[in-house]
């Protein structure tokens, strides 16, 4: 598995169904535009982030979730397959997704991040099980094709929805979609088949 940068944190996805999300976050990124200063001598106990999740996506500036996105020199629909996402392009400039639709909202929910050692390896290429909603810093320094880093809150989560999602695709954000101008980025995941931890097998 690989993670994205999202914000000051990084999200690595395990997998999503219709029944749940499952993921790793870890922190601080230590963006170079956007530090975030920790103490060192009384390191706060855990770090807390509130992650909600929509089905469908919301909308774009009221266009579909997909515009901005392009696959081969052609706009991205997310009905095809395989969906490729790994070489999804994000047309520079395209703004964040919309706050959602109340009914639209299968998770909200604050999570702990415990200040505990984690890593995470980071990639210049793609990930074709999700797609970053906007353009957005890559953590590989440029000439690299990965980079693993160490992090000082790390946890994983398995996070069961509230409600089923009414989509073959799930918009994941971490600031619950606002501000539209927004420092982070959200992700866009196609559900995908359950596993040994999805809630169906417990």
């Amino acid at each position: 598995m690989t993670g994205v940068g999202v914000s000051e944190a990084a999200f690595e996805l395990a997998g999503a169904c219709v029944h749940a999300l499952r993921f790793a976050v870890g922190a601080p990124l230590d963006r170079p535009y956007a530090k975030v200063e920790l103490s060192t001598t009384n390191p706060a106990p855990a770090l807390y982030r509130r992650l909600q999740v929509a089905s469908p996506p919301p909308t774009r500036d009221g266009e579909p979730w997909q515009a901005g996105l392009t696959l081969g020199d052609k706009p991205f629909e997310p009905s095809e397959l395989p969906h490729r996402l790994a070489d999804v392009q994000i047309t520079e400039g395209t703004p964040s997704l919309d706050l959602p639709d109340p009914e639209r909202i299968v998770l909200d929910r604050w999570i702990s991040i415990p200040k505990q050692q984690g890593t995470m390896e980071f990639t210049s290429a793609g990930d074709d099980r999700y797609v970053l909603a906007v353009q957005y810093w890559n953590p590989v320094p440029d000439g690299e094709q990965s980079v693993t880093k160490e992090l000082q809150y790390y946890a994983t989560y398995r996070l069961d929805f509230d409600r089923t999602p009414a989509s073959d695709w799930i918009a994941v954000s971490f600031d619950g979609f606002w501000p539209p101008e927004r420092d982070s980025a959200d992700v866009l995941i196609p559900l995908g088949d359950c596993d040994e931890n999805c809630p169906s097998n417990s």
